[in-house]
């Protein structure tokens, strides 16, 4: 049986097919395929020849890219209905930040904790700042330290240096 965190790592980018890092924030992921990309190769197929029609459009399934926000999150909702980790994590973000939604910390924790529990590494971090900050949750340092912990030990930059932080409070 595969866990979330080893298709990650099996997981190869849609255009150049080496690897993908194991962090979902290290690279770019279509919200209309589910497909991840290496950010140089986004870049590469956005400043190629394309047309601007082809450029409008997502590079694996041909689905138009989403024009706002609202459409963005249109399309992670069937992704997040069916359990895929990075999509619980990408509509935790929009509700973190009120982006196509209404802004709320609680629903991100409720997202940034399903996929967390699959083990996304980038959930578990926002998990942490929002212990530390104490938004939707009741604050924390120790809550926050404990995930910060476990993703420094696998050489998480971002929680190294909130761990730091946390060391001079």
């Amino acid at each position: 049986m595969h866990t979330n965190q080893q298709e990650e790592e099996e997981e190869v980018c849609s255009v150049c097919l080496d690897s993908l890092p194991k962090l979902s924030s290290k690279f770019s992921r279509m919200s209309c395929c589910g497909k991840g990309l290496h950010k140089k190769c986004h870049d590469g197929v956005l400043a190629s020849s394309l047309s601007d029609k082809q450029k409008g459009q997502c590079v694996m399934c041909r689905a138009k890219h989403p024009r706002s926000m609202k459409e963005a999150v249109k399309q992670l909702r069937p992704w997040v209905e069916k359990g895929k980790a990075w999509a619980q994590c990408a509509l935790g973000d929009k509700y973190y930040q009120g982006d196509g939604v209404e802004q709320s910390y609680q629903r991100a924790r409720e997202l940034y904790e399903l996929s967390a529990n699959q083990g996304d590494a980038d959930a578990k971090y926002n998990l942490g700042v929002l212990y530390a900050n104490g938004q939707g949750v009741k604050q924390s340092n120790e809550t926050a330290r404990e995930l910060w912990l476990k993703l420094a030990e696998e050489g998480n930059e971002n929680a190294i240096k909130q761990l730091q932080r946390l060391d001079e409070i």
